[in-house]
């Protein structure tokens, strides 16, 4: 049996989609803190290999594309109103629009990742 191994920190349930098996848990210290890691493994043999392992990819790819989105700054917010009523005014609906314009790039990136899903699902 030809296998691999991966160690991951919290994408567990991620990583089963692709055929990855769960194994044991460990633990690493770092200074004062110490981290639980996961083991997991995958047969290299298994139909689709590599198939799989490209749709993985782009999979995990398509994830660290997502954006995120910060809050407007309530401090700023105030300032910018109470010195400038205008230039409070372009803060708000800059950061509504920049809000709108990442909910969308992150709805089609989620679209993207369940079409990923969707085409891994029938190989494993």
């Amino acid at each position: 049996m030809n296998v691999e191994t991966k160690t991951v920190g919290w994408q567990v349930d991620e990583y089963k989609k692709f055929g990855w098996q769960h194994t044991e848990d460990t633990s690493v210290r770092t200074g004062r803190t110490s981290h639980t890691r996961h083991v997991l493994v995958r047969d290299k043999d298994m139909p689709n290999y590599r198939l799989i392992c490209a749709l993985e990819n782009k999979y995990f790819t398509l994830s660290s594309q997502k954006k995120t989105y910060e809050p407007i700054d309530g401090m700023w917010c105030f300032v910018a109103f109470l010195l400038f009523i205008v230039p409070g005014i372009l803060y708000v609906v800059i950061k509504s629009k920049q809000k709108q314009r990442i909910e969308e790039h992150n709805a089609e990136i989620q679209r993207q990742m369940d079409a990923v899903l969707a085409e891994v699902k029938p190989l494993l």
